[in-house]
């Protein structure tokens, strides 16, 4: 049994470091299936498990995206995101997966990172 003949067989090793931007990406991309996964738990209503995701008393759905404790300034100032139903918030954290692998919040990641690491310092 030739293994050439059962996989695709390449050369390549793994690198021994990583970018930090790919790492919190990675990070933030597994925090965000974490709110997909308590999403579907509660789908449609107020008991999800979900801990970035709420509702407003106008019925209203928020996203308040989170890189470690801290939430992230998506803009200046603006900190969540406005949803009309629980299907357009599933919807908003499918759109922010795609936008961080994307690479497209590296800088909104690495300013959380500083100022979480700015903490670590006192």
């Amino acid at each position: 049994m030739a293994l050439e003949k059962q996989f695709n067989l390449e050369a390549a090793e793994k690198p021994k470091t990583t970018q930090p931007s790919h790492q919190r990406r990675q990070k933030f991309i597994a925090a965000i299936d974490k709110q997909l996964a308590g999403m579907a738990v509660g789908e449609g209503s107020n008991n999800s498990k979900s801990t970035w995701v709420w509702q407003s008393s106008k019925g209203d759905w928020f996203i308040s995206p989170r890189y470690g404790k801290a939430s992230l300034e998506l803009a200046p100032g603006l900190s969540a995101i406005k949803c009309t139903d629980a299907e357009d918030v599933v919807q908003n954290l499918e759109k922010l997966k795609t936008l961080t692998s994307d690479g497209k919040l590296d800088a909104v990641l690495e300013t959380a990172a500083t100022a979480i690491r700015s903490r670590f310092g006192k």
